[in-house]
């Protein structure tokens, strides 16, 4: 995570929603005492799940490359630059609708494979084209669009796998797969942050783009492979579209139910505060004065650190936090995480130089911390996710909430974007880059008077506990 950035978060082996679910009663929890216990996850599982995060996170190996590409060979402004790159992470707020059509529409028979089919292959397609057809910014905004739409539907698929397994299990088991998938997307983001700065030295950006086109592919052979078991008697297409409609009103009746709204409205407030965005790029890569003036394999390097840090995140949360409580590490996470946001002020006005600190130390020093507390504070929130998701939607739930925590970052990379025109920073004046670096950090402790809306113990342990203390009353004090 760059410095000033904010922690966010960044999906069938039981049954999929059925007809039958949609009049099930999805406003509580499963009771986990009358589900048998289940096999521990197979290696597929863990395999088909763990692959689609870590391409997720080896496509990082685009980001300096696209980078470059808008500044030198688009001539695009920080302000729309960030802009353009927030609006590609629309796909990722129509999480729903994909689970919405996987499970209501299966093609041939699979609910699965076939959307991972296309994706893989609407991907490729995507970074093909930026590496052979793109010379205007919305042009490339388009092109992006379709790449980030294709892993966000992969997700889907992947976290629907994760989030199913995870119903009727303890909360430490489902921090134990949001663990196992995210420290893959690590994984993949750190091999794909070394690769961004050291393939720049060799070849152009489109050449990078041309390699990152044979990614998505590799999705076409993942979708022959995933554990997804045909459909048999499939519905008719006027069932199908009521069920649909049936599905969409219980969805909406469940978000609104408090124990859900609020919590999934912190989330979103918590990501909507404005983010510095590519201001930082430029800051980073422009000559002096203007700038620092890091290098490529340097701006790879510091990525490098950022996602080494991310993993050692993941692997700090599931051996010493899993089992702590939201609030706590929602406060002390975006307390810390502002201050170091704000610490980078040193670098802005280059006092790190006074104290004999050169700026590559102080960066890479400061992102890697900053890294950890912003992923450390980002795994209660994908926790919290699963965890909300009533029995019978689990996989809608869990990606609408997550929808709504990607469009909390969309909100927050807008209202950056145009704080940083309003200050007039841009690629030739970077004069008040110092207060938006203080604006937008200084802005992130405050969803913290709401935290009240996060529940201060585990949602579904909550709700069993009130399920069992109902079903031990006796019929006279019922009445």
């Amino acid at each position: 995570m760059p410095p000033g950035g904010k922690a966010g978060a960044g999906n069938a082996e039981t049954k999929p929603l059925l007809a039958a679910d949609v009049a099930m009663p999805l406003h509580g929890f499963a009771d986990e005492d009358e589900k048998p216990k289940r096999e521990p996850p197979s290696t597929l599982f863990y395999v088909t799940t763990s692959w689609v995060l870590f391409l997720e996170g080896l496509s990082s190996m685009s980001g300096l490359a696209i980078s470059y590409f808008f500044k030198n060979t688009l001539h695009c402004e920080p302000a729309m630059l960030s802009t353009v790159s927030s609006l590609t992470n629309l796909p990722w707020t129509c999480k729903p609708l994909y689970g919405f059509m996987s499970d209501a529409f299966p093609v041939f028979g699979y609910r699965r494979r076939p959307y991972i089919f296309i994706a893989g292959l609407f991907g490729g397609l995507s970074w093909f084209l930026m590496a052979t057809w793109v010379n205007g910014v919305w042009q490339g905004f388009w092109c992006m669009l379709i790449g980030s739409a294709a892993i966000a539907i992969a997700n889907v698929m992947s976290q629907a796998l994760v989030v199913e397994r995870s119903k009727g299990e303890s909360q430490e088991f489902a921090s134990h797969l949001q663990s196992v998938v995210w420290g893959a997307a690590f994984t993949g983001a750190l091999i794909g942050s070394w690769l961004s700065g050291y393939l720049l030295k060799f070849m152009s950006d489109r050449h990078v783009f041309l390699i990152c086109g044979g990614l998505p592919l590799t999705l076409v052979f993942l979708a022959l492979i995933i554990p997804d078991k045909k459909v048999e008697g499939q519905a008719s297409s006027e069932a199908e579209s009521k069920k649909f409609r049936a599905v969409a009103q219980e969805l909406y009746k469940t978000v609104m139910l408090p124990d859900i709204f609020y919590p999934t409205m912190f989330i979103f407030l918590l990501n909507a505060t404005p983010s510095t965005g590519s201001a930082w790029f430029y800051f980073y890569s422009s000559k002096p004065p203007l700038g620092l003036g890091f290098s490529s394999e340097f701006l790879g390097t510091v990525n490098v650190v950022g996602s080494v840090c991310n993993l050692a995140a993941v692997l700090l949360f599931q051996t010493f936090l899993k089992k702590t409580a939201f609030r706590p590490l929602l406060i002390w996470g975006t307390l810390i995480s502002t201050a170091l946001g704000l610490s980078n002020l040193l670098l802005v006005f280059h006092v790190n130089r006074r104290w004999s600190i050169p700026d590559e130390v102080f960066c890479v020093g400061e992102s890697g911390v900053q890294s950890v507390v912003g992923w450390v504070t980002s795994m209660p929130i994908i926790v919290l996710a699963a965890r909300l998701c009533p029995e019978g939607m689990e996989g809608t739930m869990y990606a609408l909430i997550m929808s709504i925590n990607n469009l909390g970052g969309i909100v927050g990379s807008q209202l950056g974007a145009l704080l940083t025109q309003f200050l007039g920073v841009s690629s030739t004046n970077l004069d008040n880059f110092w207060l938006l670096v203080f604006l937008c950090n200084a802005s992130n402790i405050l969803p913290l008077f709401l935290i009240g809306w996060i529940p201060a113990r585990d949602p579904e342990l909550m709700a069993q506990e009130q399920k069992s203390k109902q079903s031990n009353l006796q019929p006279t004090e019922v009445l």
